[in-house]
């Protein structure tokens, strides 16, 4: 046998380095194999931690995402109208508030987002985008200004406006676009004006009657003296005349008081349903010989059906005749006074009168509903600060725009409810006037 074995590793000499070779390979399999499993191990770890960040990184997406629609839908819903432009001076947000306001100034149709906001914001507009590039530009806010500007259509209005970087969240603070934001004031500015002239006229209406009370009583006796005086004399005679200029003096001057009296005092409306359609037509009936003698004509736009609406028909026969009568004498070469009404969208109704005179200027439709304030030599002032007090007492309100292409639009707007919900006084809602 050991003579065989000699035999055998004489012949094979390298058999012994191959065994060595072999154990060794089993070795360092066994150590791959170990270290494989431990990288398994590792992988399985890893690839857990990443389904954990990836979970973790989804939710935060969501919670972004949920942000952004959350914001966006802020952005749209505001009233306020919000630009946004990014550094490229491209716009990155438009809201359709933005839209509406900007239309007012005549922006022209074609793309917004992803449009070069010189591109975009032309004419009227050209100035906010400017005021947005230079906060952009100069990183810093624009102070909050107001602005009254042209409409394209209907009465000037007015904004409120400012502008300012918006910078970036990531920590480093950088600035990364712009914001604009524009409010439309026309209406709460309205609303301001009204209530300081509601101020003022009480404070008028107060003192016009004290004025009128002491004005009364002397005049009364100038009257009476002066048509005594009258008597003695012959019809004909320069002193028969000298005594009518006076009576004719103080006839006027009554009138004027009565007119502050009736200003300062007036009567409570007492409502009860009645037809506004009928109720202008009764002015116009009385309004006919005026209008006749200066060659000026009517033409009634009624809405249908006339629903009864509850109101003073007696007053706002008066207001109404008022403002046909002044539409009258401000076409001094006659023309049409269009008279009607429409139904609002807030469930009231208008009466409106139309004219096709020259207009009354911006600077001068905040004054004429003020008392003593008249453009006419003859007028008292007094006839439109009676027709603001009626309508005012129905909880109504009077606009007052330009009648295009020429002319002035006055609008009585009164609400459904006079009485906003309380009952009113004198109201009798079972009947109906007329």
């Amino acid at each position: 046998m050991d003579g065989d074995g000699a035999v055998r590793d004489a012949e094979f000499p390298d058999l012994a380095e191959l065994g060595d070779i072999i154990r060794a390979y089993s070795a360092a399999a066994d150590e791959l194999r170990r270290s494989h499993e431990l990288l398994q191990g590792q992988v399985a770890q890893l690839a857990g931690e990443l389904r954990k960040k990836n979970a973790e990184l989804s939710e935060t997406v969501l919670q972004v995402s949920s942000l952004k629609n959350f914001l966006d839908g802020i952005i749209q819903a505001s009233a306020d109208g919000i630009v946004a432009i990014g550094l490229d001076r491209r716009i990155t947000a438009w809201n359709p508030a933005a839209d509406v306001l900007f239309e007012f100034m005549d922006r022209p149709a074609g793309p917004i987002e992803g449009g070069f906001i010189l591109d975009v914001m032309t004419g009227p507009c050209r100035d906010f985008a400017i005021v947005l590039m230079r906060s952009l530009q100069e990183n810093r806010a624009a102070a909050r200004a107001d602005i009254r500007l042209a409409a394209r259509f209907g009465r000037p209005r007015q904004f409120s406006f400012s502008a300012g970087p918006v910078r970036s969240r990531n920590g480093d603070g950088g600035v990364v676009g712009a914001v604009l934001i524009l409010s439309d004031l026309t209406e709460m500015r309205e609303l301001e004006a009204r209530a300081n002239r509601q101020d003022r006229l009480a404070a008028l209406g107060e003192m016009a009657a004290g004025v009128a009370h002491e004005i009364r009583n002397p005049l009364g006796g100038i009257d009476l003296y002066a048509s005594s005086l009258r008597r003695k004399f012959a019809a004909g005679s320069s002193e028969y005349a000298t005594c009518g200029k006076i009576i004719a003096a103080a006839a006027s001057l009554n009138r004027i008081v009565t007119d502050m009296l009736t200003f300062a005092r007036g009567r409570p409306p007492q409502f009860r349903q009645a037809r506004p359609g009928q109720v202008l037509r009764s002015a116009v009936d009385l309004a006919a010989r005026e209008l006749e003698a200066r060659g000026a004509r009517v033409r009634l736009e009624m809405a249908e059906p006339d629903l009864p609406r509850l109101l003073d028909p007696d007053l706002m026969a008066q207001a109404a005749l008022n403002v046909i009568l002044n539409a009258a004498q401000a076409m001094e070469k006659g023309g049409t006074v269009v008279v009607g009404t429409a139904s609002e969208p807030d469930g009231g109704f208008s009466l409106r009168f139309s004219d096709e005179g020259p207009g009354i200027p911006d600077r001068v439709k905040a004054r004429i509903f003020e008392p003593f304030f008249t453009m006419r030599r003859d007028g008292t002032g007094l006839g439109l600060a009676i027709v603001h007090k009626i309508v005012q007492d129905h909880g109504g309100a009077i606009d007052v725009t330009d009648n295009l292409p020429r002319g002035t639009t006055v609008a009585f707007r009164l609400p459904a409810d006079p009485g906003g919900g309380k009952p009113a006084e004198g109201a009798r809602p079972g009947t109906e006037d007329g």
